[in-house]
């Protein structure tokens, strides 16, 4: 499904969202999987009276077109930096005292951002010198795994992003409750931006990450709703006075230096256990570890870890699938990940409907995916926005060719025919194709591209290197050792 305002392309929408009420109202259950969505930025200049055209490609290669007439009124400007008072930056102590860091998270759960800030505290406990509180709005089981790491949580009240009066309130009092207990602020997740202001009227140094690859309009509503343009003002205000602004992507700081955002970036790669990887692949026996997750000797098994949320994806990778099994009996596919309970709920109810449930699997996040590694023959990721996704690194590492969408750093990574394939997200006929192409790919072959990935991984992507990189970040970070005018990867 493509869009276009007033003859400007803006992009194919999101497909697979959950329209329960869309099936009741069409007595057709598999219209659950009917909505679509798309956030977009008016183009610029771009007012008046214009036509919004939606152009729809169904699978057998015919196309509907639907055109709406819409008033436009001007968009915002882009992006002024907000002026917020900050207090001028503190000098280091010069003291060999731990180093104390606040850490804001949006959540505890088991999301990819969460599990990375989670990563890197039990590392900071492990190399001494660091003195963690991470602070978060939402509980969840991510907070004993912190704590056995000898960090302190805190419960904090949200910080609304869709109102600017209680966005500053928030913020207030954020700042009076960190007050002189801190020596460095971090903010998990763009959407933690707000970290960065708490930072800088304390006359704290700051670490923002991007973990996404999305404009910041886009994933807070995806997340919370509406996201007041005055907060975004307050948002590109903390890009530019953090420290320094970390991602694990190049897309991602193209997009947001793009999307007007200015700020010192320093790009840091996920990093993956390649020891590990080895030594699984090494020492355990595929057969044996299929048996005990009931993989069968011939089946062409696909691993899909990622939150099971619809920006990942997973309704048109079932969807894709059920077009398939027919013609590929032997095709079975495991998704595994964090839930969204709506979002399952509807993933189970088309599986249920098509026979499907014994060939696609829904399991629950589990802290050890090794088996589901070993056992694989192919991962997959049908993302809609992706920065740097850690289970497509973690996948390779295994030895594992990897069936992505174009998006992020994913086309940098995967080459079509040598460590994977790639195709155009959200187009539920590529996909098809796509695992066509998979599924009839010899097995030799694929090996071979597994291999091929494993190398790609180990020349940029090691986790023991990733994390003493992060730790020496933060630490000449709140030493004040980095240079202001560091853009350079780190």
């Amino acid at each position: 499904m493509e869009v276009a305002l007033g003859g400007h392309w803006l992009g194919r929408a999101g497909l697979g969202r959950p329209r329960p009420d869309v099936a009741n109202a069409l007595g057709e259950p598999d219209a659950e999987f009917a909505g679509f969505e798309l956030q977009v930025t008016t183009p610029p200049g771009l007012k008046g009276d214009v036509s919004l055209e939606v152009t729809v490609a169904l699978l057998d290669g015919s196309q509907a077109t639907w055109l709406v007439r819409l008033d436009v009124h001007a968009p915002a400007p882009s992006l002024p930096a907000h002026a917020v008072a900050l207090r001028p930056r503190r000098r280091w102590r010069g003291t060999t005292d731990a180093i104390r860091v606040l850490w804001f998270a949006r959540a505890l759960d088991q999301g990819g951002s969460q599990l990375r800030m989670a990563e890197m505290v039990q590392h900071l406990r492990t190399i001494g010198g660091f003195a963690i509180t991470v602070a978060s709005p939402v509980d969840g089981p991510l907070r004993p795994v912190l704590e056995a790491a000898g960090a302190a949580v805190q419960l904090i009240p949200p910080v609304p992003l869709d109102d600017i009066a209680r966005y500053e309130q928030a913020v207030d009092s954020l700042t009076a409750w960190a007050d002189g207990r801190f020596d460095l602020v971090v903010g998990a997740t763009v959407t933690s931006f707000w970290a960065v202001e708490v930072a800088g009227r304390l006359g704290l140094p700051s670490v923002l990450r991007i973990g996404e690859a999305a404009p910041l309009r886009s994933v807070v509503a995806w997340l919370f709703g509406v996201l007041d343009p005055a907060v975004e003002c307050h948002a590109a205000a903390a890009f530019s006075s953090a420290t320094v602004v970390v991602s694990n992507s190049a897309a991602a700081v193209r997009n947001y230096r793009a999307d007007g955002y200015r700020g010192r970036f320093v790009m840091l790669p996920t990093g993956v256990d390649l020891g590990a990887a080895c030594r699984l692949v090494a020492k355990t026996s595929r057969d044996e570890c299929r048996h005990e997750l009931g993989i069968k000797p011939d089946e062409l098994l696909m691993l899909c870890v990622a939150t099971l949320w619809p920006i990942k994806g997973q309704a048109i990778l079932v969807q894709a699938i059920e077009q398939l099994h027919h013609r590929h009996q032997k095709l079975g596919c495991a998704l595994v990940g964090y839930v969204d309970e709506a979002y399952r709920r509807a993933i189970v109810g088309f599986l249920d409907r098509h026979e499907l449930a014994g060939r696609i699997r829904v399991i629950p996040f589990c802290d050890d995916l090794s088996a589901w590694w070993r056992a694989a023959d192919v991962a997959v990721c049908t993302s809609e926005s992706e920065a740097m996704p850690a289970a497509v690194l973690e996948a390779m590492a295994h030895r594992l060719p990897v069936l992505g969408c174009r998006v992020g750093d994913l086309p940098d990574l995967l080459e079509p025919g040598v460590t994977g394939w790639l195709c155009h997200p959200c187009d539920l006929r590529e996909l098809i194709a796509s695992l066509e192409v998979v599924v009839s790919t010899p097995p030799e072959v694929r090996v071979a591209m597994g291999e091929a990935a494993a190398r790609r991984i180990a020349r940029s992507y090691d986790r023991t290197r990733a994390l003493a990189r992060t730790a020496e970040l933060l630490r000449d970070a709140a030493r004040g050792r980095l240079s202001p005018t560091t853009t350079e990867p780190w």
